[in-house]
């Protein structure tokens, strides 16, 4: 890729490289079009069902990016910790202290 494309941005960029993005904004397009419909049904006003569409595509957006992007800091913190004590067993490993941590470790199995 050139450094062009690499420095380029705008909501393309976005919604592929971030993530819960796409997922949040396709499922807010369709929560907006269903409440904007089921308004302008109820109702029969074209400016207002527009004001429900967008109030339902800002609530599902956000209602399903929250807990998604909560998720993946989540997941994102178990891999960082496991990486890293992987790091520390294989620099540990064969010292007398990694043999002193296996040994705790056995006799805490154990009882």
């Amino acid at each position: 890729m050139s450094d062009d494309a690499e420095k380029s941005w705008g909501p393309k960029h976005f919604i592929q490289n971030t993530p819960c993005a796409r997922n949040s904004f396709l499922y807010g397009m369709g929560g907006g079009a269903v409440g904007g419909f089921a308004y302008f049904l109820w109702t029969s006003n074209p400016r207002r069902s527009y004001h429900a569409l967008v109030v339902s595509f800002t609530a599902t957006v956000l209602l399903y990016w929250v807990p998604c992007r909560y998720q993946y800091a989540q997941k994102r913190l178990k891999s960082r910790m496991i990486n890293q004590g992987l790091k520390t067993h294989i620099v540990m490993q064969g010292t007398p202290e990694a043999e002193l941590l296996a040994s705790a470790q056995e006799q805490g199995t154990k009882s």
